[in-house]
């Protein structure tokens, strides 16, 4: 069985190879369906979420401010979990239908070829977080003026924060899934240990008392602090204190380019068949 010799090692990245593989990995991405099907799901669902938060909000309870973010958060944490696995399948999904082979042989540095998926990939989240945000607050909005929640309050700094947190959001969790897809390079395996760890693993250490101080610091409690800055966690009565905003997409942006690193150097030592 014939294997694809390995191109790759230490040094900085060509910039006409690197310009190369983004031209191949953009050019992938128009034009394979099920990525275009992600990302209108990505809206889609988020669109739900958004019309579902405002349609049981009552103003006696909640101000508009508070009906708003908490469903633009709600519409975000259901997208990217959809545009995560458009990640995970455009590392994954090579070596799933063997395509992976070709792609590196056009480019045969797979480091460089790693980066051109991670990056064309964080545009397209950043895409498809704008879309979200926008259908969603669209939707939301004029629902919540004429129910009578909303007196002026768009511009207030928590509505503000749940937009461009969110689309940040999207953006790297979907790059996370680059990373992902890339070190497991199985499209099933990296999906489902990926929900499985964000609604399992991290809710049941948000709950627990001995644990609940680490959440912060994981993936899910920096996404979260991307949208809430502050305040406390989803999860538990008492869950805990968020990082601030800042904080969070830093912590979430520094694993999702961890995980791409340890990806690129086990993918360094694998042959492909």
């Amino acid at each position: 069985m014939k294997t694809l010799a390995i191109v790759d090692g230490p040094g900085a990245l060509a910039p006409s190879e690197l310009g190369t593989a983004l031209r191949v990995e953009v050019r992938k991405l128009v034009t394979t369906r099920a990525w275009l099907v992600l990302g209108a799901l990505s809206i889609i669902v988020g669109a739900v979420i958004a019309a579902l938060s405002v349609a049981g909000a009552e103003p006696r309870d909640m101000t508009a401010t508070d009906v708003l973010t908490g469903a633009l958060t709600g519409a975000v944490q259901t997208s990217y979990l959809l545009t995560a696995v458009a990640g995970i399948a455009c590392v994954a999904g090579e070596y799933r239908h063997r395509t992976a082979t070709a792609t590196y042989l056009a480019v045969p540095r797979r480091a460089t070829v790693i980066t051109a998926k991670l990056l064309t990939l964080l545009g397209y989240g950043f895409v498809v977080g704008v879309l979200v945000m926008a259908v969603c607050t669209a939707i939301a909005a004029p629902w919540l003026a004429q129910r009578g929640f909303l007196h002026g309050q768009l511009g207030a700094a928590g509505v503000t924060r749940a937009v461009v947190g969110g689309i940040a959001a999207i953006a790297v969790v979907t790059a996370l899934g680059v990373g992902l897809g890339a070190l497991l390079r199985s499209q099933v395996a990296a999906a489902a240990g990926l929900m499985i760890y964000l609604f399992a693993l991290e809710p049941i250490i948000n709950t627990i008392d001995a644990t609940r101080g680490l959440f912060p610091y994981l993936p899910g409690g920096a996404v979260q602090a991307l949208t809430f800055s502050g305040g406390h966690a989803f999860g538990a009565p008492d869950g805990a204190n968020l990082l601030n905003a800042w904080q969070g997409g830093l912590l979430i942006t520094a694993y999702a380019v961890a995980l791409t690193a340890v990806a690129v150097r086990t993918a360094i030592k694998r042959d492909i068949t």
